[in-house]
Parts: structure tokens; C-alpha cells; sequence
């Protein structure tokens, strides 16, 4: 029998179970219990333990009991002498205009046991000590019981938490176990690769077992030998094999004698088909032959039996009936073999399970390292399997601790309750549990409802708090007739008691409903996914007209408008609040969505993961579409197609990859992304699309990075570390750090969206629950289960469950219970106002009428109408059994509207509306304070402004280089040089292979470099090979200068890919102009006309670049060469002086000539080794032929004229 709390007089002793049902002050009760205990009790606040589950519970815990002694210490301060003036000392304890009874009650009744001056001194330090206050979390009391008690614990004292060492550690017991236990037996190794299973794939299925080692597996209740079992099977196999074309010509014999509606022609024969198709296999696929020997009612046609059944009037032969009955043989033996399989691998699961359980209980006593399971478990031993030390350190937490106060008892397991009843329970340590068996919703993480449902029957005392103080009368009695049918929660030990409200008026300024049913129309029974977005939708505009009614005034909370931030819509699923969140964008409602998801399960981290491989290889031009259609960019396929016809583009990209690659090398990852990111306007774009979501996430990736990247990653390792994350996150198989947590927007005055599991705890004004009417969760699809039919937890297989309707029903029966459980939590947040979305539902998944599904219901909502599926599948019953309900239970109180939706619609004006209410922003006035830009520039971006379109472009490829150039008449040679591809690739590939060329060696010598060149940059090697090698000898033995040419040169004198920033206050377009009319003697007229067509603005800043090479020649020359992969004809012949003057000009490849040899200038000049002149030469490969200097353009550079920019 539960008695109503008053925590002034609950006796402090014994153990006493606390239900606070939702919205009745658990935490107020805890923080009041907690005061008295210091005030009137004298306890000091280093022995009061108070525990909860969550840190973020800890943290408002600590923050409300500091509160709760500061407030009474000030009501003393503030009240002289207050046993003598008990009208001041009431005035005191108002507080927002209520009288606190409890604290002018506790206060009272402490001035009767001692002085006032005492009281306050207790107070003054309880508070100075407040910091030592006992308030944890499970995991963190574990904690310091191993570290206040390591020795009676039998612990190592520097007890360190790491995680991720641990789930290495798992993974590579993991290993050991298939290496030692199945690698070594045929059968087994041969039966887990039939069933693809891996040490990885069983971690991820069985981990949450491994650190419950009071879960036990139930051994099936069949056992086979499989090796006998398997013989037998190939025995009759190999004998269907051999007889396969006998049999089926015996079977189309008998056939027509047989009654045709069990053996239709049509149907025989895929199954003959698939196994004359089959027998070619040593064991065929088991489930499928299954299925084949069967006919649609599960039945074995070929059973010798049932074809003596189907004889019509003439019987068949007797050999062949025998002959055919064969293939039912083998359809028995094939079910004994399938059976013996499912009891090998369960029997291999088990033994997985207790090698893991073993293997880290013998780490543990090696290692100090933990993960916090091991923390509840070392507890455990400790107190339970450890006979020499056990009773003293039960002895001694009860000597720490001299009361305990257990928030959220709920969650409890077996472990954590056997922890509490042993140390504190058994000792009489007072021990009071405070929870709600109705709000017990993380099952999903271990939590066992049937623990707390124990502590129950063990508790001396059971108290219940009686009065919700969070949502009005109406709403109140609303939601508790929708739990007053019979075991509303579906297990008989948890009850709904109906509670009063603390306050009997709506602070709504509607006279609308307190709970509103929407009916969502779906007469044709659209499937889940459609449903879905209609509820989104509509939910989305329900509150567009609400905000759109707060903006005109008429809806207010307490007399001030209601907006977006009182809103909350709950959710099951974070797919579709991210569906909720998208129709609340497109009517221009912005929106938070709350959520623990793992930051590295969002797309914006495999967006930043392509990309990131994109700047290590520019080359692999797939990575960038990715990217830019990725939710960073949102290009479409419209841009895309841009993009792959004008290769011109896709320079900006590999120049930009190449920059950041550069940045990443010097500054790490942060400064190049963050680079990256402002050159592309990337964060421009995702505000100006009011994405804050993927803002965030993509800081929080970038802060991550860098994080890691401080542990001297290289690129490429750095890249695979986010890429194993990102799958550990997708697969949901690793522990969620809390730093890689979702971060979450700022969510001021926006509309919340959050889980109904993250929503617990918590409350708000109006809130929606548009997927109400969803299907319950599919347990069907589960490998593994939790089953206490026999009174015990055990853990059974799919096959066991599927086989036993005991275990059935008993899961089915507690899934149903945690979803009410889950509804109760969704239903109770809401303080003014209730939005419930209810509909019929019917898919191609959900089963259809029959005697086998009565009984069951399609959700939490459908069980607690006594709606089961086959009333929920007709729509216009089910539409009226709700109709029925709310008028029935509107007449005793209740305070119910139901309003049918047929479609949604828009309104225009919403924004306007919206923002109606907020004040008049004018963009202040822009003073230009005169600074000075510092600008960055290259030969790419000055040229671009003078070419039509050209992009920046990467320092050793030029777009010239790269565009497609109109067929010649004559066809090149179809494995030359000439022949060889254009485009992005190409041009790379042939820099690459010159970049590290060792020019003093025949290519040929050098294949192997070539070849994976070739093959990286996806050009067939066996193809182009011999072109490539024998332009990388042309350009090698080409003269360059008098006795000069590539393979005459020491590399110790020369440098590819020289990169260069200098910097430069009057790069002045004019003066370079003028400078090139001055050269009229050294250079052709068709390029000094050219440098008159230059148009860009004066650079005040950097240039940079890249020179593909820079070398000192034997007689001190210093040379400059850049490659050209341009194509301008079909044979050797096309690169004449005329045509490469041309191309010159036309690309303006004199100008990057010129900033070059500034740059080598200064190089040379900071140095002291400053040369008369500077030798310029542009190869054109494609036209070199190893003699002459054809393919070459030649410029010689007095440095002296220089002198100006050097």
C-alpha cells in the first residue's frame, strides 16, 4: 500500500521506495529530503550519497540541493530571532509570491531542537563543504568505491577509464576466439562462412551480453549431432545428384494421376529447375531448398504420405511414387540439418559470449585500464563473489555513507540494484528509492523494469507523490483516461493511479481543447513512409497558425505571446524529427533538433571525409562531385553536368585541393579546412539557406580533426581515422564519446524537436506528437532476446523465440509495456496544451485479418483503446471507436477535440507573421574605416580576368592545357603521345611522372614508377605505357641550352615543384604592360600585343604559384622549365615556333613566365646569387622529339629588368 510522501516525516531508516509519477516534483522532494536531512537530522553533507543516472541529472541534482540550503540559510539570515517572530519568518518564506510550507515548516521545526545561530552555522557549513557533497552517477559512485576501497576491492589503485583500449582490447579477443576455437574445426569454419558470420559482425550482435554476466544463454531444448546430422544430409544429396533427371521423370509420370490444385505444372517446375540448377553444389543453400521442397502451406509435397493422399482414382507406379518420396526425405533431413545448425552456432555464441566475459575479467586483473561497464561489475564482485573482503567493505561504505538517496530507479538493472541492496538494504543503512516504473524506457540500453518491480516487493515502505505540478486539471484528467483501461501498461505489477493537478486553469489564452486528437485521413491505407511526411506536414502548419495567431496577439502564455522556443515536437525516431524539421523549413520555421546521435553518423562527416580524401588525391574527380552535391554544396544534377562538360571548372576544385593540401601540411587540418571553407563561401551559403544544423555539425567535425590531427597524424591516416569512425557510427558499434556528441544549435526561440527517450525530465507549454499512430517496433527482425517467462532473464535465440509462444508472448508483452511506458513519458511533457495524431494504417508489412493476430495491437495508442489490428486496418471503425471514446470520457471530465485532416495547406504570409512581433532591425550605416585588403593572387586568378572564363588553376596545370581542341583532319597515331587522352587526368598524371623523374635515367628504367602512375590516374598501362616513357626520353634529352638538356643535370642542382608567396605593394597592370612593349627585340610581336589584352587589378598583397622546375646548369646558368601538355595537333610537326607563339599568347604562358622569374629572382637575390639572366623554357611534350628544340619556346630574361619587382 502506498502512502502519499510528506518528506518532513518519512522516517529515515529502513528502505523506502519513492514513486513519483510525472510532473509531481521528484527533484523538489529529493532537494527537500535532502535539506532536512542536513538541517533537522544533522547529517553532514559528506555522508548523505545521492545517485542518479545521467551527468547532466548530477549537474541540475548538485545545482538544485546548493539552491534549496542557500535559500534556507537566507530566510534565517533575513529573520531575526525567528522563533519568536513567526508572521516575518512566513513573509520570508514566500518565494515568487507562494508560501514554501515545507522550508516554514522545517525551519520551524528545527528552532524547536536548537538556536537559531546553530542552524545557520550548520548551514553556512554544509554549504562551505558543498563541493564534497556525495552526488553521482552509477558509474561514477562505482568509482569511487574502487578508488576509496581499491584494497577491498582487490582492484589496482590508479583505476584509468579508456573505452576505446577496451573495444580494441574486445576486438582482438574477438579474433583470438575464431582463431583458437573455429579456424581449427572444419565444419565449424566451414558452417560460419555459409553464414558470412566474423569475429566483428558477432561482437556487434552480442555486446551488449558481454558485460551482463548474470544473463545466462538457454541451451535449446533439442539437441543434435551435427556431424552425424550433416553426413546424413550429404549422403541423400549426393544421391539426388546422381538421380535428379530419374526423379523428376518419374515425378512428371505420376503427375497427371495426382490431384492437379496440390501439383500444378507451373510451380514443379521452377522447383525441378532450381534443383537440377543446385545439385552442381557440394550443399546447396539450405533455407532455399527448404523452400523449394515445400508448397505454399509449409507442407512437403513430396512426402510419400501426402502423394498417396492426392491419388485421384488410378494408382501410379509404386517404384516411382518411392523414387520421387526421395526429394521428402531429403526435405526431413534438411530440417534436422538447419536445426543442428542453429544449435552449433547458438552453442557458438554462448561460447563467444563467456570467452569475452572471461577474457576481460583476466585483463582486468592485468590492467588498470576500465570501460564503465567494469566499473559496476569490480563493484559487484566486490561486494558478492569476494568472501575474504566483502563483509568490510560493506562495513565501510556504511560507515562513508550514512543515508542514500537513489534517483531515477527506474533504469536500474540487476546489477546496480544488487549493489544498492547489498551495501546500504542488508546493512539498515536508510535507503530510499525514488523512480516511476511508468517512465522505465531504456530498455534499450539494459535497463530491467523487473528489478525495480523486485525492489518493490523488498522495500519496508512505499510512499507516492500524489499532485502534478506541471500540467492544469483538464489536460491532467485527459491523459489519465486514456490509462484507465485494465493493466494499462500491459504488465500487471505496474498500475496508473490517477493523480490531482496543482493548478485547475490552462495559461492558454484559447479556449481551444486541452488535447488535441488530429485524424489524419488515409483511406487508401498509404504505407509508413508516405503517412510520415503527410504528419510532418501537417504538424508543420498547425504551428505556422499557431505562431501566426501569437504574431496577431491572439495567443499568449501568462499575457505574452507564445513563440517558436515553447513548441516541442517529440519524436521516436531522429529520421523523422529530421523529416519534422524539413516541412517546418519550407514553411520558414526555424527549428532545433535534439538529439545524442554520434556527430560522425551525420552526412556533413562523410561529406568532410570525400573531401578530405579529394585533397590528398585531386586526381579522383569522383570524390568532388561527391562533395558538391554533398549537403555542403547542393549542387544538382544540373551543376554536375556543367561541371563534367567544362573541364575548365574542375581546375578551381584541384587547384583549391592543392592549396589546402599545402595548408594541412603547414597548420594543420583546422586552418585548411577552415581555409577551404571561406574560399568557397561555404558558410555563407549553409546561413543563407538558414542551415545552422550542418553549420554546427561541420564546426564540431573540424574541432574533432583537430583534435586528433594533434596526435601527428599524417593526411592520409587522419583520413582513415574519420573514415573507421564514421562506420563505427553507422553501424552503431562503438561507445558514443561524449565530445562526439550531436552538438546542438543555439535554441532560443526556436522550436524544439527532440526524441520522446531525450525528452524525459523534461516539459514544455504546447506539445505535438505527430507520430503517434506509428507502428510499434518490429522485435521480429532481432537476432537476439531477452526473455523472463520462466521467471528468470535468459537470453534466447531468434529460432528459440520463434519456437516457443511462451517466449513470444512474454516479449511481445514487454515491448508493449515499454512502448505504453514511452507514450507515457511523450504524453506527460506537455504543460498547457496536447497535439496527438492518430490514424488508420495499413501496409504491404503489417499482417492482414486473421484468428492468429487478435488480440495484438498495431501500437501503445491502439492497446490502450482495446483497438486491436483488425479494427485499426478498417478506417472508418476505427475512426469511430476513437469518436466514441472522446465523447464517453469527455462527459466525465476529460477534455478532448477530435478534428479529421484531409490535406495541408500554406500560408503565404507566414514569415511576415512570424517575425511580426519582433523588433524593427535597421542595418547600421557602413563607415569605411580605410583598410587595406591584403590580396592573394597567381598567374590563374590575374589571367582569369582576362581569359574568357578560366578558373583558378592548379600551379603545374594549365586549363589551356586541358581543353578540347577540334579534331584534326588526320588521325594521330593510335599509341603515341598524340593519342594520348586530354583532359583533368592526363594533364596531372604526365606533371606527376615528371615531378619525380630521375631525368639522369632511361624512363624505361623507371617503368614501375610510370605504371603506377598510369594505373592511379585509371590510363591502362599496357596502353600508353611505351608513348609515356618515350616523351618522358624526349623531354629528358631535348637541348635546353648549349650542351644542356634535362639528363645532363645533377639533382642536387635542381627542384621540382618550387612553390613561391612573395610579397608585392606595385604589381601594377599598367607598369607590366609597359615593361613587355619594352621587349620588342626579345619577344614576338604576337606576344607583346597580347600583353596589352592583360586585364586584372593591382595587386597589394602575395602572388603565389609553383615552378615545375628550377635548375642550376654545369656553367652556373639558372634555368626555368614548365610542362605543357597542350594539345596542338596530331604529330610533332604541329608544334612549330609559329603555332607554340600562338598558344603563348593565346594563354598568356608568357605572363606566368614573367611572375616566374620574378620569384626565382627574389629566391636567388635573398640569397646573394643573383644572375645576369634567366633562362625560361616551355615544354610542349607532346611535341618534343629528343634532338631538336622542337616543342620548345625559349625566352631569356635579363634580370636587371627586373629590377623593378625584385
Amino acid at each position: 500500500m502506498f502512502q502519499t510522501l510528506n518528506p518532513l516525516e518519512v522516517p529515515i531508516s529502513h528502505t523506502n521506495l519513492i514513486e513519483a509519477s510525472a510532473g509531481t516534483g521528484k527533484t523538489w522532494n529529493i532537494a527537500a529530503l535532502f535539506t532536512r536531512l542536513i538541517l533537522l537530522e544533522h547529517y553532514r553533507i559528506n555522508t548523505i550519497l545521492v545517485v542518479t543516472f545521467t551527468k547532466a541529472a548530477t549537474a541540475e541534482l548538485k545545482t538544485r540541493l546548493r539552491i534549496r540550503l542557500d535559500e534556507t540559510l537566507s530566510i534565517l539570515n533575513r529573520t531575526p530571532d525567528a522563533a519568536n517572530n513567526f508572521d516575518l519568518l512566513k513573509q520570508n518564506c514566500h518565494s515568487n509570491g507562494k508560501l514554501d510550507e515545507f522550508l516554514l515548516n522545517l525551519i520551524q521545526q528545527a528552532l524547536q531542537k536548537e538556536d537559531q545561530a546553530r542552524l545557520q552555522l550548520r548551514l553556512k557549513a554544509a554549504i562551505s563543504e558543498f563541493d564534497n557533497a556525495a552526488i553521482y552517477t552509477i558509474h561514477g559512485f562505482c568509482q569511487r568505491v574502487l578508488q576509496d576501497f581499491a584494497f577491498l576491492c582487490q582492484v589496482p589503485f590508479d583505476i584509468q577509464l579508456d573505452e576505446q583500449s577496451a573495444e580494441n582490447q574486445q576486438i582482438i579477443a574477438a579474433q583470438d576466439f575464431w582463431r583458437t576455437q573455429v579456424a581449427t574445426q572444419p565444419h565449424l569454419a566451414n558452417l560460419v562462412h555459409r553464414h558470412r558470420l566474423t569475429p566483428e559482425n558477432q561482437l556487434f550482435e552480442l555486446k551488449s551480453f558481454i558485460s551482463r554476466p548474470y544473463l545466462p544463454f538457454r541451451q535449446p531444448e533439442c539437441q543434435y549431432d551435427y556431424a552425424q546430422t550433416l553426413a546424413d544430409f550429404q549422403a541423400a544429396w549426393q544421391n539426388i545428384q546422381s538421380e535428379i533427371n530419374q526423379i523428376e521423370a518419374d515425378f512428371w509420370a505420376i503427375q497427371p494421376l495426382l490431384d492437379g490444385r496440390n501439383f500444378r505444372k507451373e510451380s514443379f517446375t521452377k522447383k525441378f529447375d532450381w534443383l537440377k540448377e543446385n545439385v552442381r553444389f557440394e550443399l546447396p543453400d539450405l533455407a532455399n531448398l527448404r523452400k523449394t521442397l515445400e508448397n505454399s502451406s509449409q507442407n512437403i509435397p513430396f512426402h510419400y504420405d501426402f502423394i498417396d493422399e492426392k491419388i485421384k482414382k488410378q494408382r501410379p507406379d509404386e517404384n516411382k511414387m518411392r523414387n520421387v518420396a526421395k526429394l521428402g526425405e531429403l526435405a526431413d533431413l534438411t530440417d534436422y540439418l538447419i536445426a543442428a545448425e542453429q544449435n552449433v552456432l547458438h552453442q557458438l555464441s554462448c561460447d563467444f559470449t563467456n570467452y569475452l566475459r572471461q577474457y576481460r575479467q583476466e585483463q582486468k586483473k592485468h590492467s588498470p585500464q576500465r570501460i564503465f561497464d567494469d566499473l559496476l561489475l569490480d563493484v559487484h564482485h566486490a561486494l558478492l563473489n569476494n568472501p575474504e573482503y566483502s563483509q568490510s567493505l560493506v562495513d565501510s561504505l556504511a560507515q562513508n555513507w550514512h543515508v542514500a538517496l537513489i534517483d531515477e530507479f527506474q533504469d536500474t538493472d540487476p546489477l546496480q540494484y544488487a549493489i544498492f541492496r547489498t551495501a546500504f538494504a542488508q546493512t539498515n543503512t536508510p535507503l530510499f528509492l525514488v523512480g516511476d516504473p511508468k517512465q522505465a524506457i531504456y530498455g534499450f540500453r539494459g535497463a530491467d523494469i523487473f528489478s525495480y518491480l523486485q525492489a518493490v516487493k523488498d522495500s519496508e515502505y512505499h510512499y507516492t507523490l500524489n499532485t502534478n505540478h506541471r500540467s492544469h486539471k483538464k489536460l491532467m484528467d485527459s491523459i489519465s483516461s486514456l490509462f484507465q483501461r485494465e493493466q494499462a501498461f500491459a504488465l500487471p505489477e505496474i498500475t496508473y493511479t490517477p493523480i490531482q493537478a496543482h493548478r485547475q486553469q490552462s495559461d492558454l489564452s484559447d479556449n481551444l481543447s486541452s488535447v488535441q486528437i488530429r485524424w489524419l485521413s488515409n483511406h487508401d491505407g498509404e504505407n509508413q513512409d508516405k503517412l510520415v511526411k503527410q504528419s510532418a506536414a501537417i504538424c508543420a502548419q498547425q504551428i505556422a497558425d499557431l505562431l501566426a495567431q501569437s504574431a496577431q496577439g491572439s495567443l499568449k502564455i501568462n499575457d505574452e505571446n507564445v513563440h517558436a522556443g515553447q513548441i516541442a515536437i517529440l519524436v521516436r525516431a531522429h529520421k523523422d524529427g529530421a523529416v519534422a524539421q524539413r516541412e517546418l523549413k519550407r514553411l520558414g520555421i526555424q527549428s532545433v533538433l535534439l538529439s545524442k546521435a554520434n556527430i560522425f553518423a551525420e552526412p556533413e562527416a562523410q561529406a568532410v571525409a570525400a573531401l578530405l580524401e579529394f585533397v590528398i588525391q585531386p586526381q579522383k574527380l569522383g570524390l568532388l562531385r561527391f562533395v558538391l552535391s554533398s549537403c555542403l554544396f547542393k549542387y544538382d544534377s544540373a551543376d554536375l553536368q556543367d561541371l563534367n562538360i567544362d573541364e575548365n571548372k574542375l581546375l578551381t576544385w584541384i587547384d583549391s585541393a592543392n592549396q589546402t593540401l599545402e595548408v594541412w601540411h603547414q597548420f594543420g587540418i583546422y586552418s585548411a579546412l577552415q581555409q577551404f571553407f571561406t574560399r568557397h563561401q561555404v558558410e555563407t551559403h549553409l546561413l543563407a539557406q538558414k542551415n545552422e544544423r550542418s553549420l554546427t555539425n561541420l564546426h564540431q567535425i573540424m574541432e574533432l580533426l583537430a583534435q586528433e590531427d594533434e596526435l601527428s597524424h599524417t593526411p592520409t591516416s587522419l583520413h582513415q581515422w574519420l573514415n573507421q569512425e564514421i562506420q563505427a557510427a553507422l553501424k552503431n558499434n562503438s561507445i558514443t564519446a561524449e565530445h562526439q556528441v550531436l552538438r546542438l544549435e543555439s535554441d532560443e526561440n526556436l522550436v524544439k524537436i527532440v526524441t520522446m527517450h531525450a525528452a524525459k525530465g523534461l516539459e514544455y507549454p504546447i506539445v505535438f506528437c505527430p507520430f503517434a499512430w506509428k507502428k510499434s517496433n518490429d522485435s521480429s527482425r532481432q537476432q537476439w532476446y531477452i526473455s523472463h517467462e520462466t521467471g528468470e532473464a535468459q537470453i534466447i535465440s531468434k529460432n528459440q523465440y520463434k519456437q516457443s509462444d511462451a517466449d513470444k508472448l512474454s516479449i511481445q508483452q514487454e515491448n508493449l509495456s515499454e512502448d505504453l511506458r514511452l507514450l507515457y513519458v511523450a504524453l506527460t511533457r506537455a504543460r498547457e496544451r496536447l497535439y496527438v495524431y492518430v490514424s488508420h494504417f495499413q501496409s504491404s508489412e503489417q499482417p492482414k485479418k486473421s484468428a492468429e493476430n487478435e488480440g495484438q495491437f498495431i501500437n501503445a495508442l491502439a492497446y490502450l483503446l482495446n483497438a486491436d489490428k483488425n479494427l485499426t486496418q478498417d478506417a472508418t471503425a476505427y475512426e469511430n471507436h476513437w469518436r466514441n471514446f472522446i465523447a464517453q470520457n469527455n462527459q466525465n471530465g476529460a477534455d478532448f477535440e477530435f478534428i479529421v485532416h484531409h490535406d495541408t495547406h500554406h500560408s503565404s504570409n507566414l514569415k511576415k507573421q512570424q517575425n511580426a512581433d519582433l523588433p524593427n532591425y535597421q542595418a547600421k550605416s557602413f563607415q569605411n574605416r580605410h583598410f587595406q585588403f591584403i590580396q592573394h593572387a597567381s598567374f590563374t586568378s590575374l589571367s582569369r580576368q582576362t581569359q574568357r572564363a578560366t578558373e583558378l588553376l592548379l600551379p603545374a596545370l594549365d586549363s589551356d592545357e586541358l581543353q578540347m581542341t577540334a579534331l584534326p583532319t588526320t588521325p594521330p597515331d593510335g599509341d603515341s603521345i598524340h593519342a594520348f587522352p586530354q583532359g583533368a587526368a592526363a594533364g596531372m598524371c604526365l606533371h606527376t611522372i615528371l615531378e619525380r623523374l630521375d631525368f639522369r635515367q632511361p624512363a624505361v628504367k623507371q617503368i614501375d614508377w610510370i605504371n603506377k602512375k598510369l594505373n592511379e590516374a585509371r590510363f591502362d598501362a599496357n596502353i600508353w605505357r611505351d608513348a609515356v616513357v618515350q616523351m618522358c626520353d624526349f623531354a629528358r634529352e631535348t637541348p635546353l641550352l648549349a650542351r644542356v638538356n634535362l639528363a645532363s643535370l645533377n639533382p642536387r642542382n635542381y627542384l621540382s615543384e618550387m612553390t613561391f608567396l612573395i610579397h608585392t605593394t606595385h604589381f601594377r597592370l599598367a607598369d607590366i604592360q609597359a615593361w613587355f612593349a619594352a621587349q620588342k627585340n626579345k619577344l614576338p610581336e604576337r606576344i607583346i600585343q597580347a600583353a596589352q589584352q592583360l586585364n586584372f587589378y593591382d595587386v597589394r598583397g602575395f602572388l603565389n604559384g609553383a615552378v615545375d622546375l628550377v635548375a642550376q646548369t654545369p656553367d652556373n646558368n639558372i634555368l626555368i622549365i614548365d610542362y605543357k601538355s597542350n594539345y596542338l595537333g596530331n604529330s610533332a610537326a604541329a608544334y612549330t615556333p609559329h603555332a607554340i607563339n600562338d598558344a603563348m599568347a593565346e594563354h598568356h604562358y608568357y605572363f606566368q613566365a614573367f611572375i616566374y622569374a620574378i620569384a626565382v629572382a627574389r629566391y636567388l637575390k635573398s640569397r646573394d646569387r643573383l644572375p645576369e639572366k634567366i633562362a625560361v623554357r616551355y615544354l610542349f611534350l607532346r611535341g618534343l622529339d629528343g634532338i631538336t628544340d622542337n616543342g620548345v619556346w625559349t625566352w631569356d630574361i635579363d634580370v636587371a629588368d627586373l629590377t623593378k619587382w625584385t
